[in-house]
């Protein structure tokens, strides 16, 4: 007879996100089962992040190499080793592991549970022989690579984003299909340790940011030897006896082909929940959306039992995916959110790195009456200088509050100057009190004090405040 168990809680897929949601559940006193499905969660391996930073950190040292002149130093054209890259990048995800192992987990209080896992009814769980019965179940799993219909492509073989990182040779051209965030900063990470790069988006690259900030990414690329065919699309992969061939239909409707070595695919990703019974859990997608199943903002899905959260919920993006998966976890286990899902920036890790956080009005829409942008550029901030990487801009749009709608920033540390804004976002903070902050000095943050300035002298003073200040004058006060 199988075992049962009535957790209180049950997270399903011990990737990086289901271990954070785990923890973040049992510091709130919730009884947690964390279900770990037999395999590495695709795209969200818990120690998957360390390699990627590990693999753009040295593709960042070797460009940093070639440009040292910039800085009065001798540039050297540096000697690559993909072993040695790979080799270090494995080395740290192995040093974080036991962060995430089973054992340090269980002493945190968390029951970890692995085998093969499936639905056996709408209120059951069946992980190998035993079968769990919770109050509630919260899939975290990951994402799977969405592969293109592109003739060709299974027969020359591809990476994906999860596979790229366990190759130690050099890839003398590699072809990038999509352009999702991370596929732009593995094609930047791989011509900086010397592949030759073509990247076809399928398409307009980085639709949906703003196009002047965008535009600044795109040219960075390819002046490091990116090629970005923005508005492209690959037909078709030919497998030859030596290499690959790859026709391309570019943006003016002609027709080339490259010669490639490799093909990295990078075009979103989708839900992994293949046999697991979705149809006895009584859990429906939405409509034209085969892998996502969130009916309400935390996470809610035709079962009321379930919850879904990252890929399942269609949030691609692992800080977006982290702050949503805390809101629905305390829904289930406080009976509501601490705080609501604030905005979360898009970002991009390039170099320069590129973040949106907003919606921008379109350019056929004028701005509404009161609505200002204000604009400034990275020329202008002394530590941007200082590190031979100002090329970049800030822009904010505010209301006649001076409050926050949309910004998009291009430049070092851009994602953390973008975490600024969001909680100034949330916190109804208007951009004129970020004039306020006290900066060492240079500071990339500087930026935004400069725009907080500018809105604060944009704002009129009232001929009473004047009036009152001359009486304060006069009365020595």
């Amino acid at each position: 007879m199988a075992e049962i168990t009535r957790p209180e809680l049950c997270i399903v897929g011990a990737g990086a996100l289901g271990i954070a949601l785990a923890q973040h559940a049992r510091r709130l006193g919730a009884r947690v089962l964390l279900v770990d499905r037999g395999h590495a969660e695709p795209g969200d391996a818990p120690q998957r992040a360390v390699q990627v930073a590990s693999l753009v950190a040295s593709a960042s040292r070797a460009q940093a190499m070639r440009n040292a002149d910039a800085l009065g130093l001798a540039g050297v054209d540096p000697k690559v080793s993909m072993r040695a890259v790979q080799k270090r990048a494995r080395s740290l995800a192995a040093e974080q592991a036991p962060l995430d192992s089973r054992e340090r987990l269980t002493g945190l209080g968390i029951s970890v549970l692995r085998g093969d896992t499936r639905f056996v009814d709408a209120m059951t769980l069946a992980v190998g022989d035993v079968q769990v019965r919770p109050q509630a179940i919260v899939l975290a799993v990951g994402g799977a690579a969405l592969l293109p219909e592109i003739s060709g492509l299974d027969e020359a073989g591809y990476f994906t984003p999860d596979s790229i990182l366990e190759n130690s040779r050099k890839l003398t051209h590699l072809l990038v299909i999509g352009a999702d965030p991370e596929g732009l900063a593995l094609a930047q990470a791989f011509a900086r340790l010397g592949s030759d790069v073509t990247l076809v988006p399928q398409g307009a690259a980085l639709p949906g940011f703003d196009i002047e900030a965008a535009g600044i990414v795109l040219q960075c690329l390819s002046e490091e030897g990116v090629r970005v065919i923005d508005g492209g699309k690959l037909e078709a992969i030919q497998p030859r006896s030596q290499g690959i061939g790859a026709t391309i239909t570019l943006p003016d409707g002609a027709s080339e082909v490259l010669d490639i070595s490799h093909v990295l695919v990078c075009a979103g990703t989708q839900a992994s929940l293949d046999d697991m019974g979705l149809e006895a859990a009584r859990l429906r997608p939405l409509r034209g959306k085969a892998r996502q199943f969130a009916l309400g903002a935390l996470g809610q899905t035709s079962n009321r039992r379930i919850r879904v959260v990252g890929a399942s919920a269609g949030i691609g993006q692992w800080h977006h995916a982290l702050s949503h998966g805390r809101a629905v976890i305390e829904a289930l286990v406080l009976g509501a959110p601490r705080h609501q899902p604030a905005q979360q920036p898009q970002l991009v890790q390039t170099e320069p790195a590129l973040a949106e956080i907003g919606r921008w009005p379109t350019d056929s829409k004028p701005l509404a009456a009161g609505h200002v942008i204000l604009r400034g550029g990275l020329s202008e901030n002394g530590k941007a200088r200082a590190l031979g990487q100002d090329r970049g801009l800030a822009k904010v749009l505010v209301n006649p509050k001076g409050q926050i709608l949309a910004a998009s920033l291009v430049g070092p540390e851009a994602g953390e100057l973008a975490g600024v804004l969001a909680l100034a976002m949330e916190k109804g903070i208007a951009l004129g009190q970020l004039a306020d902050l006290s900066l060492p000095h240079p500071s990339l943050l500087a930026i935004l004090a400069a725009l907080g300035e500018n809105q604060s002298g944009a704002e009129a003073v009232s001929s009473f405040a004047r009036r009152l200040g001359a009486v304060r004058r006069r009365l020595g006060i």
